[in-house]
């Protein structure tokens, strides 16, 4: 699993209860925590330049269409960060419920780590591993 890695999960566990399919990205992990941010195709008023939108109604990173092998325009919802144990996602993966898309460009995933990194939803506890992963990156 990489900082910046796309997937697609079979079972995505919302905040409400609920599951469905969804890509998520990887923006940290520590000591057997992962934060992920689901991602979005649906608009819904967010801004349409590329990159950090901190001031949409949600904070959010949008990615153009046809950027990084998504044929529509994309949004990574940072208003909203799951933590997951690495082991049980290890889990899910070798049972084919989540399965690794791609991974983003390393200059777009520092761009993305710094963006989370302003969201005001952020918990410090995720800001932490956030800042270590980001501290880590290849750039």
């Amino acid at each position: 699993m990489n900082i910046g890695g796309v997937f697609f999960d079979k079972q995505f566990p919302f905040s409400d209860g609920t599951q469905a399919e969804k890509l998520f990205v990887v923006l940290g992990f520590d000591k057997g925590i992962v934060i992920t941010a689901k991602t979005t195709s649906k608009n819904n008023g967010k801004g349409i330049n590329y990159g950090c939108q901190p001031n949409d109604r949600f904070h959010n990173f949008h990615l153009v269409a046809n950027c990084c092998y998504l044929k529509k325009p994309t949004w990574i919802c940072l208003d909203e960060f799951y933590e997951f144990q690495q082991n049980k996602m290890l889990a899910k993966h070798f049972s084919g419920i989540i399965n690794p898309l791609f991974d983003l460009d390393p200059a777009i995933t520092k761009a993305l780590l710094e963006c989370s990194l302003l969201s005001d939803d952020i918990t410090a506890s995720q800001s932490a591993i956030i800042s270590l992963s980001l501290s880590k990156l290849a750039i």
